[in-house]
């Protein structure tokens, strides 16, 4: 046994805004609005919306066992986590690197030197 469908007609369909539930009469197109088209262009918002921010990338880090339990324990000592220690040590390693090796690359600079 075939199911039989409706075929998709103009009468099924309804403009933006104009949609009505199945049990209520649809409006005859003599009492509908006519579409009302701009003609000139509607201005954009002066100053375009901020980019959305970049995620972080991550990284993997092995260390000894003793290690990590001596991350863990300054951690809890200074009242952060093993993340923001290991990143704050990242950075205040790239920061000594950069001013060691003269490269403002490593800084926060706009040029790219390879």
């Amino acid at each position: 046994m075939s199911a039989r469908f409706a075929s998709i007609t103009a009468g099924l369909l309804a403009r933006k805004g104009e949609a009505q539930p199945w049990a209520q009469q649809r409006m005859p197109d003599a009492d509908r609005a006519p579409l009302m088209f701009r003609s000139e262009p509607v201005p954009l918002a002066v100053t375009p919306p901020p980019p959305p921010p970049t995620k972080e990338r991550s990284c993997s880090l092995r260390m000894s066992p003793q290690d990590y339990e001596r991350l863990g324990i300054l951690a809890v000592k200074t009242g952060s986590t093993r993340q923001q220690l290991l990143k704050q040590a990242l950075g205040d390693l790239l920061d000594a690197k950069a001013q060691t090796l003269s490269c403002a690359c490593l800084g926060s600079c706009e040029k790219n030197c390879g």
